[in-house]
């Protein structure tokens, strides 16, 4: 996971506060509570805006970011996947065409079996968790019901 792709991920977290509290949040205040550098964190807030997670809005009385949408009806597995695309493990031969192997076909390859089940068995708990439910694992003042 890149770091962009964590500090994205950590920002949901705080701006799921400003959804429930209907403003928006200015990306220096979320650097600022979570301690990170705010120029590593914008690559995250305008993937997210880009793909119509976030929404944003420069100038004003209230710059910033807020949900597009309810976060308890988004999934972590789909900040994951807007943020760094689809997790999936590769064939070594595909990585490595040169690469001196066994497997003649990679459905037989017991590593690539391995991480693929792996990386299926976590997509599919991703796709359980909202973003609202793992905003609600840290306190940060979030509405009773989410605590």
């Amino acid at each position: 996971m890149l770091i962009v792709t964590r500090l994205g991920v950590i920002a949901c977290r705080y701006l799921v506060k400003g959804y429930y509290e209907n403003r928006y949040i200015s990306a220096p205040e979320i650097a600022e509570y979570h301690n990170m550098n705010v120029r590593a964190l914008m690559p995250a807030l305008r993937q997210l805006t880009r793909m119509g997670i976030l929404r944003s809005r420069v100038g004003g009385k209230e710059p910033g970011f807020i949900f597009a949408n309810d976060p308890a009806e988004l999934t972590l597995y789909k900040i994951l996947n807007v943020l760094e695309g689809d997790a999936q493990f590769n064939c070594c031969k595909e990585l490595m065409p040169n690469l001196r192997c066994d497997c003649k076909d990679k459905t037989l390859c017991g590593v690539f079996s391995f991480f693929s089940g792996v990386i299926d068995g976590a997509s599919a708990r991703l796709r359980t968790i909202s973003v609202a439910d793992y905003a609600g694992r840290v306190t940060i003042g979030l509405p009773q019901h989410l605590e």
